[in-house]
């Protein structure tokens, strides 16, 4: 009976549950493979034939990918790519943008091959799927899929499974850069703000207007990020959760990341602390914690009621704050400080036109002065 059940199982290769191992795995080439899900454990459990059925079949398709050539279908290449990124540790949060990114791309164009792929099927996309975007989100996506395909079509990459790039040479839209055009004034946010009657979308657009901060450090701040004092939020290892990341820049610089609370935000983090003493202290109107594309959509919907699409995001409060903190003269080392960024990064994105321009116009006032004092002849 046991001889039989074996030539069962060898049978055109298909999955079997090997008990003795809790494991689905397939016979190949007389050894046997284990299947895999998506995160690469194991498939385990006897009545969990039907993810073991998956798995084989996806495991055949990328078997069969480097003879397929062209005649892949895009969401094959975009699977391989996101499991190489995987393997070469990029960051949690860049794989869900890219993965959330193909999924919408393969919704659109679900059984598109890459030979017949051509730009025109992204700008469609961008169209059909998302006709909100801006230049700067058009040009990540963009960007992620063309390095998907360049990837795919490079010998020491992604080992030229397909014959070339079909969006080689597509261009992207600009990105909007950090400047006077993404900068609101005092009397445009208050209106914004006059026209928001939720309290708790109050307290996470004034603090981040307030500080300046990015509004992803608002989504993760917790009762624990709060100083001694109330006068800052800090951002640490040692007060962050295990496995969550503690600010943008921690991993490339070790340090923690302080934020100055204003009066008027301090005011606010310290009611919050007191409501949410467990968790994120910045909530949606249904107590739920901030996700960027919930602030974002919520914030986005302000913005058009106020009249500022496209000039206002939750974003803009830290380009604005670092914009007036440059106007008033402060050193980039001082805005740097502030902001969480290096004076690099201050004079490259931050230092735009408004902000040299009055700083020219002061020295140009200042190069007058001596001429003026002079008295004319004959006086």
């Amino acid at each position: 009976m046991a001889k039989k059940q074996r030539r069962e199982r060898g049978e055109r290769g298909r999955p079997w549950y090997r008990a003795a191992r809790d494991q689905w795995v397939v016979t190949l080439g007389g050894k046997k493979q284990p299947l895999v899900d998506a995160k690469g454990n194991p498939i385990r459990g006897k009545d969990n034939r039907t993810a073991a059925e998956r798995a084989w079949h996806e495991m055949a398709v990328l078997a069969a990918v480097p003879d397929t050539g062209a005649d892949n279908e895009v969401r094959t290449i975009l699977e391989l790519f996101l499991q190489d990124m995987e393997r070469r540790g990029v960051s949690a949060k860049t794989h869900a943008t890219y993965t959330g990114f193909f999924k919408s791309f393969v919704a659109r164009h679900p059984q598109l091959l890459v030979r017949d792929l051509r730009p025109a099927h992204v700008h469609e996309w961008w169209r059909l799927s998302h006709p909100r975007w801006g230049s700067s989100t058009k040009n990540l996506s963009g960007g992620a899929l063309k390095a998907a395909f360049r990837w795919a079509a490079l010998p020491g990459k992604g080992g030229s499974i397909i014959p070339r790039n079909p969006l080689d040479g597509m261009p992207l839209p600009t990105m909007r850069k950090r400047s006077a055009e993404v900068v609101v004034s005092e009397e445009e946010f208050a209106g914004l703000l006059r026209l928001v009657k939720s309290t708790a979308v109050r307290d996470i657009l004034l603090v981040a207007w307030e500080t300046g901060t990015r509004p992803v450090n608002l989504s993760r701040a917790t009762a624990a990020n709060l100083t001694e004092d109330g006068n800052a939020l800090l951002f640490a290892d040692w007060n962050t959760p295990a496995g969550s990341a503690v600010h943008k820049t921690f991993k490339a610089t070790g340090r923690p990341l302080v934020v100055p609370l204003t009066d008027a935000a301090r005011d606010v983090v310290l009611r919050l602390v007191d409501v949410y003493p467990d968790g994120p202290i910045f909530r949606t109107p249904t107590g739920l914690p901030w996700s960027d594309v919930r602030l974002a959509s919520t914030v986005l919907h302000y913005a058009e009621r106020a009249g500022l699409k496209g000039r206002f995001s939750a974003y803009a409060c830290r380009h604005t704050r670092a914009t007036a903190l440059l106007e008033a003269g402060h050193t980039d080392t001082d805005v740097a400080a502030i902001m969480g960024n290096t004076p690099g990064v201050i004079h490259k994105n931050y230092s735009h036109v408004a902000a040299k321009v009055n700083r020219l116009r002061d020295l140009l006032n200042g190069s007058r002065k001596p001429a003026e004092k002079r008295k004319p002849k004959g006086t």
